[in-house]
């Protein structure tokens, strides 16, 4: 066993990464969210052995944040308020300001529609994808907490085990490689009860001259998920202090502490994407574990969804030795839009992104994360602001690195 290009020789030539797993193989799928529940439905569907292990149980309240979900066509549920499915969204809201102080001053907005879109119970979309798989044969171990020894035993086991428990993952930590990992991001959110009646059924995102944002997503127009989130290079001191004055300026309920969650989001590509898949260690990483949310946004569902049943594909096919570049690939142009948009926001240039924000509204909040072109060809109806954007030399250095795979160029 070497490196990620080593392998085994099998006596009629084929490499062992590159022979279709058999119907008889055992894929054990680690963390429960999102990402695990679609690796676990694709490796089902293909007609393995299936196997998921959660820490929590699915009966409990386990994590309210990304709780707006786009691509749910892509998740195999009817998207009903019994399966979690609460608001779907009309628009996304998004707007700009110059600061967070009381005299601040807006300096853009513009609405995104939101095709696709739910504001969701994100514990209850888990829940019912769970029941379904186990109706339909899937394994499932709730409270199911494993640890760096099991998961050194489950290589042994299984013929894959596809971990899905974020960053950093299960198997960097059973590897002794955590550093692998590289920035992240810090947000908190909450559910509340208030008067939502203004805003619902839009949501709104909020950017207010720090790079993060802080959102209202309302289930109902008496219940929605508010949050925050930093890079870790602008999160606060006391985090829930900040949290509770961003509610407050932006007239929100403010959550109780004993009421509020804090997620560790990647900076996507936080991996190096030929980690994603350790074939010596017969293991695959999907979702927060590969490192693949949205660098500006944070956004990470349809991500981790689309990498779980990627895996799954391509292990059918005896293609999983792909699966690193076909991921990258297919998240490449979002990292490189997302790290150009964040500049603005690092370097604090409200006019600059209000500019871009109504430049681009009318676009599908989807797109303006996964399809990048859309949003360029948008921009240049605008020459003037393109100029401004993409004539910065910093900003063509992002673009460069990105475009070069040297995303150690964009720090």
């Amino acid at each position: 066993v070497g490196n990620f290009g080593c392998c085994w020789e099998l006596n009629d030539g084929l490499k062992d990464w590159q022979k279709p797993m058999t119907r008889t193989s055992k894929i054990a799928v680690i963390g429960g969210g999102m990402a695990g529940l679609a690796a676990a439905a694709g490796f089902d569907d293909a007609g393995f052995v299936v196997e998921l292990y959660e820490r929590q149980s699915y009966d409990s309240k386990r994590v309210n944040c990304g709780e707006a979900m786009t691509a749910v066509s892509k998740i195999p549920l009817e998207p009903t308020v019994e399966n979690g499915f609460l608001n779907p969204l009309p628009a996304m809201e998004v707007e700009v300001y110059d600061g967070i102080d009381a005299d601040r001053h807006r300096t853009g907005a513009g609405t995104f529609p939101a095709a696709d879109t739910y504001i969701t119970d994100r514990n209850v979309v888990e829940q019912s994808w769970a029941e379904q798989l186990s109706e339909k044969g899937v394994d499932i171990h709730e409270n199911q907490s494993i640890t760096r020894t099991d998961f050194h035993e489950f290589t042994d086991e299984y013929d894959l085990v596809v971990d899905a428990t974020g960053q950093p993952s299960l198997s960097s930590k059973a590897l002794g490689t955590t550093n692998e990992y590289s920035g992240y991001m810090v947000a908190l959110n909450s559910d509340v009860e208030g008067d939502f009646t203004e805003l619902y059924p839009n949501s709104r995102i909020i950017l207010e001259n720090y790079t993060g944002y802080s959102w209202a997503f309302p289930k109902t127009s008496q219940r929605a998920n508010v949050g925050i989130g930093w890079t870790v290079s602008d999160r606060p001191r006391d985090y829930m202090n900040a949290f509770r004055e961003a509610c407050e300026r932006n007239g929100w309920p403010v959550p109780s502490q004993e009421r509020t969650n804090v997620a560790i989001i990647p900076e996507g590509p936080s991996l190096d994407p030929d980690r994603t898949y350790l074939p010596e260690h017969s293991v695959v990483r999907v979702g927060d574990a590969a490192g693949i949310a949205n660098r500006l946004t944070g956004k990470g569902i349809s991500q981790a969804v689309e990498s779980g049943f990627l895996a799954a594909e391509l292990a059918n096919s005896g293609q999983l030795h792909n699966f690193p570049d076909r991921l990258y690939q297919r998240m490449k142009t979002e990292y490189i839009f997302a790290t150009v948009v964040r500049y603005f926001l690092e370097t604090r240039n409200p006019k600059v992104l209000g500019a871009a924000i109504r430049a681009a509204a009318g676009i599908d909040i989807e797109d303006v994360d996964r399809s990048p072109s859309t949003v360029l060809l948008r921009l240049l109806r605008h020459p003037v602001l393109f100029a401004r954007i993409f004539s910065r030399r910093r900003v063509l250095n992002r673009v460069y690195g990105g475009m070069t795979n040297q995303w150690e160029l964009i720090d």
